[in-house]
């Protein structure tokens, strides 16, 4: 995206003292984006408001009837309409799957070569969206949270690097589960050893807060390989996305229904949530779309951090880690055999 982009009220893209909100979300006629993770709650949200505001977007996930019915619904969104948006192009991308990556990543390239105004991706949001949380493992025998989290995003990146060093100023945004907060802390000497072996050690107990934090690690190295090696206006920014406890009701059996016509205060209480869980994909919007130096960390503004407006927050003291973090960024290259700003 532009320098341009969507300053906040102070004029520093941070959103001032009222906070970041969607309607600062500027103009981006002429962008391009591809969103993975299309069909989860954050994803969706962040793609009809890029379609609004007038960028193409490419929708990549795992289910192709999904997409087609996240598709549809763009499509039918009036304010869509009105600007006369492109209709998204539909992509199945696993993350959890190297193979998928390699194949998304080619067809991306095709599309967006497609394109009038030259092979260029302006934005890239790496959100893993849903996935079977019943298998534990990859066909290439990784941590199935740690493959989706990071491993795919790592090599997804190093695969469209051409295409978003060739925008005027493409961003990356890797999006970042709440779970994060649980992982232990770490150091070199956990990723001592072997790509693999080492790897799999990470993320040998809460396999998913290991990897989410993971994924954050690259964010933050990736800004600075791009920064350090002058890769043409690459920036990469991680949002910290809040926690959606609105989509986890949806999910349980009945359970919106039956606090619906229960007591008053549960339906109080519901209220509450669905209020909150509005905001989760604020995180992911202000990164993606906000005049942000490279590295920033976005995250939700509200208590414990896990939800509320969006706002800069200071990243974890692991993810400032920069042994840490090139150590990681090796193994990556070792697992995926993807190799980039080395």
């Amino acid at each position: 995206m532009s320098d341009e982009l969507g300053s906040g009220p102070d004029g520093r893209g941070g959103g001032g003292r009222r906070g970041w909100s969607p309607d600062e979300v500027p103009d981006l006629a002429g962008r391009r984006a591809l969103v993975t993770g299309a069909t989860g709650p954050t994803g969706r949200e962040v793609v009809l408001t890029l379609a609004r505001h007038g960028a193409e977007v490419v929708v990549a996930d795992r289910d192709l009837d999904q997409l087609a019915a996240l598709v549809r619904t763009v499509d039918a969104d009036e304010q869509v309409q009105r600007r006369g948006t492109a209709r998204p192009v539909a992509l199945r991308l696993d993350l959890a799957d190297l193979d998928s990556v390699r194949d998304g990543a080619e067809e991306v390239g095709r599309q967006v070569s497609d394109q009038v105004g030259g092979a260029a991706l302006d934005l890239l949001v790496l959100d893993e969206g849903h996935r079977d949380r019943s298998a534990s493992t990859t066909a290439d025998g990784f941590d199935a949270a740690l493959a989706a989290r990071f491993l795919g995003p790592f090599a997804l990146v190093g695969r469209l690097l051409p295409l978003l060093t060739a925008a005027r100023s493409g961003r990356v945004v890797t999006v970042v589960s709440p779970t994060h907060k649980l992982a232990r802390e770490l150091s070199a000497d956990d990723l001592a050893g072997g790509a693999h072996g080492a790897l799999e050690r990470r993320t040998a107990w809460a396999a998913p807060a290991e990897a989410a934090l993971a994924g954050l690690l690259l964010a933050l190295e990736l800004d600075r390989r791009a920064r350090d090696q002058r890769v043409g206006s690459l920036r990469s920014v991680a949002a910290l996305a809040g926690l959606d406890a609105s989509s986890a009701l949806d999910q349980a059996d009945g359970l919106r229904q039956r606090v619906r016509r229960g007591p008053s205060i549960l339906q109080a209480a519901l209220g509450a949530v669905e209020q909150r869980s509005a905001l989760a994909p604020w995180p992911v919007l202000m990164a993606a779309t906000a005049d942000l130096p490279g590295g920033t960390v976005v995250g939700p503004g509200g208590p414990l951090g896990l939800n509320g407006g969006a706002r800069i927050v200071n990243p974890p003291r692991t993810a400032r880690d920069r042994e840490l973090r090139a150590q990681l960024w090796t193994q990556a290259e070792e697992a995926t055999d993807v190799r980039y700003l080395s």
